[in-house]
């Protein structure tokens, strides 16, 4: 089990400031109002003294496949379209599981203040920090795969696509998420809030990193990958 840390330096602030402007509906190069400004500087200032960026990660095998999904020793991932990437996987294949988060402070703070702006801006930063962080993350365990010889997929969170939420479950059994003072409630809602928690196969050779190309649904907000109807006919035939 490897746990990934880091800091708000300067490239991350950058960053950041350049991702909530843009997610608020401005655009980083136009010249901000100044209580705008304002608002976004003091955020940015409580978030370089409170925000905790963190993040844990593990590799667990895979025991098998059936049509209830993939079998790995903390648990069964119940997704067909999950299953299905992985069962495309060539060599020996492993879940990768993950959890990040940047603690409960910052979110603390937005939510005190009175000011609706205030609490916008506030949740915004700290909602774009944690991507930045799972991102981070998960380029530390990408690396450390690759210096093995294996390939990665698409990061895969529970709620998404055919995979339920109740499957946090298994991600926090493959996980000891209290070395990062995150945890799970019994309706299955991540505490803090800005966490993330995601798998992801890893194999020899992972020759589809997105179940998306598997899917016909095309007004989904989530895609990533438009449908390889091409593919799917090679698979039909197969």
């Amino acid at each position: 089990m490897a746990i990934f840390e880091t800091e708000l330096n300067r490239g991350l602030i950058e960053g950041l400031t350049s991702k909530t402007l843009h997610k608020l509906g401005y655009d980083a190069s136009e010249t901000l109002d100044p209580k705008i400004a304002e608002v976004l500087d003091g955020a940015l200032l409580v978030a370089r003294k409170v925000a905790k960026p963190r993040g844990i990660y593990r590799t667990f095998p895979v025991l098998g496949t059936s049509r209830y999904g993939v079998k790995t020793e903390a648990g069964i991932i119940r997704s067909a379209m999950f299953t299905r990437l992985a069962n495309m996987c060539r060599g020996d294949r492993s879940i990768v599981f993950m959890i990040t988060t940047i603690g409960e402070e910052l979110e603390i703070t937005g939510r005190s203040s009175e000011s609706l702006f205030h609490q916008l801006v506030f949740d915004t930063l700290g909602s774009e920090l944690t991507e930045m962080v799972a991102d981070m993350l998960e380029t530390d365990w990408r690396a450390q795969l690759s210096s093995l010889g294996l390939q990665c997929s698409s990061r895969f969170s529970p709620g998404y696509c055919d995979w339920a939420l109740d499957a946090q479950d298994v991600i926090f059994k493959a996980l000891d998420a209290g070395l990062i003072d995150v945890h799970l409630t019994p309706q299955f809602v991540i505490v803090p809030s800005k966490s993330i928690s995601a798998i992801a196969v890893a194999a020899e050779e992972v020759p589809i990193s997105s179940p998306c190309v598997f899917c016909a649904k095309e007004d989904c907000s989530w895609r990533r990958l438009p449908e390889d109807k091409t593919l799917m006919d090679r698979i039909k035939a197969a």
